[in-house]
């Protein structure tokens, strides 16, 4: 517990250091609008890579990325028709933050110091289902909303689009390597697995740097109806998950908290390229942060789970 209280600290104080930047006037919305296009065509994709790549795919284990996928994309489907009446830049920036969840940088450090590297793997192979959901669901709604809702693009234009987004294809190749059982040239892995490391503080700084409750009555409704809905939905899949998997199994363990964890950071990139508001973005991602470390904590301590 200690450690996973250690983690939820140094992510407040990054959280905190990016909203002080902007503060003080070093560094402004603006300037996150690069940061987050450089975090998309670098420490995103390696991330990818470098998590994907020995994660062991046996058959049982498949099951698990199509559980987050069910999850993701029902939550999803419910925004989309809850936030109907919304404006269609507004409904699109709720409905691309309601079904990703944040799984590398947030959940792995607090699965891996807690439960260790096996409950590690589970967390892996959840989170490819959620790339999939990210980048085969969430992107494409994105794309659509950002028309403003009324002509639906292409879909091969917007397939090839996706196909040819950094953290997509950083999951393709680890998948690739792993399937074929080869590995990267040492120097080459180990420049990845520097890039995937910087990726965490870097996303944090660009929370702060978004992070804003300036808001309108009407968005603060809307992102508060958002969160009702997505932890509505995921304590549903939680009693779901307790019903189908054996009593104090390390997977149903860290299933828990993968469902419980944060609004996926890629709703940061996703809504300065669709032109969304990206200090809804933010603040969606901030608040969830500190529900899902709070509901984590209450887990964790409360039922035992450690």
């Amino acid at each position: 517990m200690e450690q996973a209280n250690l983690v939820f600290l140094v992510t407040l104080c990054i959280v905190g250091l990016g909203f002080s930047l902007k503060h003080w006037g070093i560094i402004s919305e603006q300037n996150g609008k690069v940061v987050s296009r450089l975090l998309m065509h670098t420490t995103f994709p390696a991330l990818m890579v470098v998590s994907t790549i020995h994660v062991p795919l046996t058959a049982n284990l498949l099951a698990i990325p199509f559980a987050s996928i069910a999850i993701g994309s029902m939550l999803v489907l419910l925004a989309w028709f809850i936030f109907a009446k919304q404006p269609a830049r507004l409904r699109g920036g709720l409905t691309i933050a309601v079904g990703a969840f944040n799984i590398g940088m947030f959940g792995f450090p607090i699965i891996e110091g807690i439960w260790g590297r096996d409950a590690l793997v589970y967390a892996v192979l959840y989170d490819i289902g959620n790339t999939i959901v990210i980048f085969g669901i969430i992107y494409p709604v994105g794309y659509y909303f950002a028309s403003g809702g009324v002509n639906r693009p292409p879909v091969k234009a917007m397939l090839r689009r996706m196909l040819r987004l950094p953290p997509l294809l950083g999951m393709v190749l680890g998948l690739m390597l792993n399937v074929l059982s080869l590995d990267l040239p040492p120097v080459l892995f180990n420049t990845l697995d520097t890039l995937a490391k910087a990726n965490k503080p870097l996303v944090l700084l660009l929370l702060g740097i978004y992070l804003s409750f300036e808001l309108e009555k009407s968005q603060q409704f809307s992102i508060f109806r958002l969160l009702a809905l997505r932890y509505a939905g995921c304590f549903a899949a939680l009693f779901l998950l307790y019903a189908l998997l054996p009593d104090s199994s390390l997977l149903r363990t860290t299933l828990t908290v993968c469902v419980l964890l944060p609004v996926g950071m890629t709703v940061l990139p996703f809504s300065d390229e669709f032109n969304f508001d990206s200090r809804v973005a933010g603040t969606l991602v901030n608040l969830s942060l500190v529900i899902s470390f709070g509901l984590l904590w209450l887990m964790v301590s409360w039922l035992g789970l450690v």
